[in-house]
């Protein structure tokens, strides 16, 4: 089984994509994977997709 999780880019004025971009990644080395991205009312939002623990 899936899970999901929706997060948004904080909106920072210096260094808002490098910061999204560390904040993707450090998902990332915990299991999750982007499956989509999308912008809502100025602000870039993502999809994350891992296996749930079966605990």
């Amino acid at each position: 089984m899936k899970e999901y999780k929706f997060i948004k880019q904080k909106s920072t004025p210096i260094k808002k994509d490098v910061d999204f971009e560390d904040l993707i990644n450090s998902y990332a080395k915990t299991g999750w994977r982007m499956v989509n991205t999308f912008v809502h009312r100025g602000v870039v939002k993502a999809v994350l997709e891992r296996e749930k623990d079966k605990s």
